[in-house]
């Protein structure tokens, strides 16, 4: 009974003490990307990545309201002649952008430029614990 209680209490704790997991709302942009079907297809597993950042993270996926964190990432296709994609992955704190990594793929498939999406993505995971969290 007594740990029953104890667990009830744990999980109403952001509840009567106001204290709730810091949230972060992710953005995924992938609507300049030409190739037919490939921008949604990159957001989805991007979004998955996103997903797996804020964990690692261990914050909350916000909305717009609940968060002043924001991870925003894009893909775009390469202008002009060059073929490939380039990508932002960019962390925002209060409207802010407080850490930016850009990457440009030449003579890429969509899953390099996602590799190199995730890779930019895993290495933000400190900064925005650290951004959360206060530290």
């Amino acid at each position: 009974m007594t740990a029953a209680l104890l667990a009830l209490l744990m999980t109403m704790k952001p509840l009567l003490l106001g204290d709730a997991d810091p949230a972060a709302k992710l953005v995924v942009e992938t609507t300049q990307v030409r190739e037919s079907g490939a921008g949604p297809a990159m957001a989805r597993q991007v979004r998955a990545s996103g997903e797996a950042l804020l964990r690692a993270a261990e914050v909350a996926e916000g909305t717009e309201d609940s968060s002043d964190l924001v991870v925003e990432v894009s893909i775009r296709t390469l202008r002009g002649r060059d073929i490939g994609y380039s990508s932002t992955v960019a962390l925002h704190q209060g409207g802010r952008r407080v850490a930016v990594e850009r990457t440009r793929c030449t003579l890429c498939t969509e899953g390099e430029a996602v590799a190199a999406v995730q890779k930019k993505l895993a290495g933000l995971a400190p900064r925005l614990h650290a951004l959360a969290y206060g530290v």
